[in-house]
């Protein structure tokens, strides 16, 4: 009986986990480099269009988080995860996509924290309703 609750916490837990209501993208730098490479631009433009559509009517709270990182091997580490972080912010305002409240911020990475840490993350999350609302929620 004991094995039966714990797998039944296990899929309830893995259910509760299942959805993250924020919409999250990377944007993947060569070595030492602060460019953003075309076929980035083109897999971001296509994120960005996704997003201004599924979101297009939305009322509620947004945050963009946007935060540029490098690796430590990298020439400059510190000025570099700045420098990608501003041409992520650059190409996210040319594609009108700064939504709600934005935060920045940036890091660099220690060898072996990741498997790639040259590159911009960026998080759009907005409040309900989103992807993972049960229309349950109350609106802000």
């Amino acid at each position: 009986m004991r094995k039966f609750y714990a797998i039944v916490s296990i899929l309830i837990s893995g259910h509760v986990f299942a959805c993250m209501p924020g919409e999250d993208f990377d944007i993947y730098f060569p070595p030492n480099s602060a460019a953003i490479p075309v076929d980035e631009v083109l897999r971001l433009a296509n994120w960005v269009a996704d997003q201004k559509i599924t979101y297009a009517h939305h009322k509620t709270k947004e945050t963009t988080l946007v935060s540029g990182h490098a690796e430590e091997s990298e020439q400059n580490p510190t000025e570099l995860a700045r420098a990608r972080l501003m041409a992520g912010e650059a190409v996210l305002e040319q594609f009108d996509f700064l939504r709600g409240a934005v935060k920045t911020s940036s890091r660099v990475y220690s060898k072996n924290d990741v498997e790639n840490g040259r590159r911009v993350e960026i998080s759009f999350e907005p409040d309900c309703p989103n992807k993972c609302c049960t229309g349950q929620e109350t609106l802000h």
